[in-house]
């Protein structure tokens, strides 16, 4: 007899509302409750973009291949799912009276996961994305008669002072009224004054925004569910996917086509990542233990902590080393190598003598030669990103995941396997050589039958790249040798 799954019965024939479905986190979270807990209806809402209207988007949507295994085992389940125009940052969230009623009147559960994640956005910007949208959310939330429960999808390092960030609700930065009354009314040199000496204005905004939901804990059945750096797909629906080359999978591209040479951090702090299905369920088994468990967990860090610890520096050789020995990525303009440093300065030589002169040289040869330069430009795009990713790479994090053990605690051994939340069993090897494997196939269109070229073009770059170094020692050696000479 196959035992009950207690997880997928909150979401029997439910109706749930999503924003954020176009995203990473929103696509697996769509595919999950359509394969797994057999929903009633998903409403979605998004905007038009480039060119295409909302309803248009939807097949753009489920064209994505992390759906390929639910059109194998469910094909009419896509049906299921109707768009709701709008958009996060209008008032209202840009939808239309009678939209409204209906989701007024049916909707049972909301996942709010649509934020902008760029940490350079203006105040404003990031504000009206992450904390305008949030509170929006909480109007439309109070008017929905069946509401049984809200997801508010936030971020472990909304509050990077914490020395720990314990599963609690903690002050914002500022009041996120005042905020939002700035951006509404106030001069930009104001609003952007409001940012203090938060690192950022990504953690800013969502800081403000679990303000808000904090706020009405009381008037509306709200969790928080605090992902830490979220991570190409572990187990299902398919390995090592991810439809962005954010976080690690940005630097093992980067490295992995010699661009990255060099990058400035502690090498020895450990690095929080969770799997993106890992975040997933951790979503979805924190509204059933709200709804169905005594202890109502109403705050979750879905974090790694202790369960498995990579230094940074750990991370980035084990992606060269499945990149030099197994999954080389085609067209390397150099062997992929490089390192960490310690030292700013350092890094700042490293930088420029093996990235940014590189790129001008390579750039100059491209004009002559009748094309567009483009290196020099991704080369300042790398150091922007680095120099934002810098702060979280040279802190130590500490996270509380107390309640999400406790919830896996309480689950039965085939709801945990379904529903995984523990890194218990992961191949960290493993994990990703399917992270590069996916990228390659998904995101940079390498196909399987290019990997022999690859290699042989690895091999050629490793002999220029040894030659180079050679000739660089011999020149430093035969300078030595030649004054040393020349004084006698």
């Amino acid at each position: 007899m196959t035992e009950k799954d207690r997880i997928a019965e909150v979401f029997r024939n439910r109706t749930v509302f999503i924003t954020g479905g176009t995203g990473f986190l929103g696509k697996l979270l769509i595919e999950k409750l359509l394969r797994c807990c057999d929903v009633k209806k998903i409403y979605l809402l998004v905007r038009a973009k480039k060119g295409k209207m909302p309803q248009e988007r939807l097949s753009d949507i489920f064209s994505s291949m992390v759906f390929d295994l639910l059109k194998s085992q469910q094909p009419t389940s896509l049906k299921k799912c109707e768009i709701i125009p709008g958009d996060i940052t209008q008032e209202g969230l840009g939808i239309s009276l009678e939209d409204r009623q209906k989701l007024q009147e049916e909707v049972e559960f909301i996942f709010h996961s649509a934020a902008s994640t760029r940490f350079d956005d203006t105040v404003k910007t990031a504000v009206k994305f992450n904390t305008q949208s949030t509170n929006e959310l909480l109007n439309l939330a109070e008017k929905c008669t069946k509401l049984k429960t809200f997801v508010h999808v936030s971020t472990s390092y909304a509050f990077p002072k914490e020395k720990v960030l314990y599963e609690k609700s903690y002050k914002p930065p500022e009041d996120p009224h005042k905020v939002l009354d700035a951006v509404k009314f106030g001069q930009d040199e104001e609003i952007e004054s409001l940012i203090g000496d938060c690192p950022n204005t990504y953690t800013f905004s969502k800081a403000l925004a679990e303000g808000l939901v904090s706020e009405r804990m009381d008037k509306i059945p709200v969790i928080i569910v605090r992902p830490s750096v979220v991570c190409p797909v572990w187990r299902e629906p398919l390995k090592g996917w991810c439809n962005n080359l954010q976080g690690p999978m940005g630097l093992f591209v980067g490295a992995g086509k010699g661009i990255i040479r060099s990058m400035y951090m502690k090498g020895d702090s450990y690095a929080d990542f969770i799997p993106a299905d890992v975040a997933i369920n951790g979503m979805l088994t924190g509204v059933w233990n709200f709804l169905c468990n005594s202890d109502k967990h109403r705050v979750i860090n879905v974090t790694s902590s202790s369960e498995y610890n990579l230094t940074w520096e750990e991370i980035l050789e084990l992606g060269k080393k499945i990149i030099y020995n197994e999954v080389p990525l085609n067209g390397a303009v150099w062997y992929p190598g490089g390192s960490t440093k310690k030292s700013r300065f350092v890094h700042n030589i490293c930088f420029y003598l093996f990235q940014i002169v590189p790129a001008l040289i390579i750039d100059v040869l491209l004009l002559v030669l009748g094309y567009k330069p483009i290196l020099f430009q991704i080369q300042r795009r790398i150091q922007k990103g680095s120099e934002v990713f810098e702060y979280y790479t040279n802190k130590a994090w500490n996270f509380s995941n107390m309640k999400l053990l406790e919830i896996s605690a309480q689950m039965s051994e085939s709801e945990r396997n379904r529903y995984k939340l523990e890194g218990e069993g992961i191949d960290l090897d493993d994990y990703f050589r399917n992270c590069v494997l996916s990228v390659r196939r998904n995101n940079l269109k390498e196909t399987d039958d290019t990997l022999p070229k690859a290699k042989r073009h690895m091999k050629i770059m490793w002999f220029v790249d040894l030659c180079c170094k050679v000739l660089l020692i011999s020149t430093v050696l035969y300078q030595f040798v030649w004054k040393t000479y020349a004084r006698t």
